[in-house]
């Protein structure tokens, strides 16, 4: 008889301490525990020239490809500059452009000197044609911030742009900056 009750209560003890353990480690987990939210410092340099309106603008340089500018800022995260992970900031534009099936995207011209003969050769490669139809921002969508903090990012409005705003929005996180940008 002893045997028997020795036996119940050590499976008793056995079942309660599963029991306990179960519940322990299933209640405390690190998404309960709130952290404090990171305090996020960033600013965009579009590097143009701004006017009393604080738009920033940009000469229209080529009437047949894409006017290429880049833009530039920094950000901190809780005052430093943030190194391993790097952030990403997230970036949009209001213009975008059709790249139609058929259009040639490149021509490449390669030049050398023929050792054979002497003579300086220039040899054009077939262009390089759009294979489908694609609607194609004017803003690079993503950039990684740099080991010194900045950010750097592309705008390439085409000429039919002009006089048009472009505006340019950056994000990171819960972060938006935005640039006006007039295209002259």
């Amino acid at each position: 008889m002893k045997n028997k009750s020795y036996e119940k209560l050590i499976l008793f003890i056995v079942y309660l301490g599963l029991l306990l353990c179960i519940t322990l480690f299933s209640s405390c987990s690190k998404d309960d525990i709130p952290l404090p939210a990171d305090v996020i410092e960033m600013n965009i340099d579009t590097r143009l020239p701004i006017d009393g309106n604080g738009y920033s603008h940009f000469t229209m340089y080529s009437q047949t490809t894409q006017n290429i500018h880049r833009i530039s800022g920094t950000i901190k995260v809780n005052g430093a500059i943030p190194t391993e992970p790097r952030e990403k900031i997230d970036w949009k534009s209001s213009h975008y452009w059709i790249l139609r099936e058929g259009d040639t995207t490149a021509t490449i011209t390669k030049t050398y000197l023929n050792y054979f003969t002497g003579q300086w050769m220039v040899v054009t490669l077939p262009p390089l044609v759009n294979n489908v139809t694609s609607l194609v921002p004017t803003v690079n969508p993503v950039c990684y911030n740099s080991e010194d903090g900045s950010i750097n990012t592309i705008i390439a409005p085409l000429y039919n742009m002009k006089g048009d705003t472009l505006v340019v929005t950056a994000k990171l996180r819960n972060v938006t900056k935005i640039a006006k940008i007039v295209l002259d």
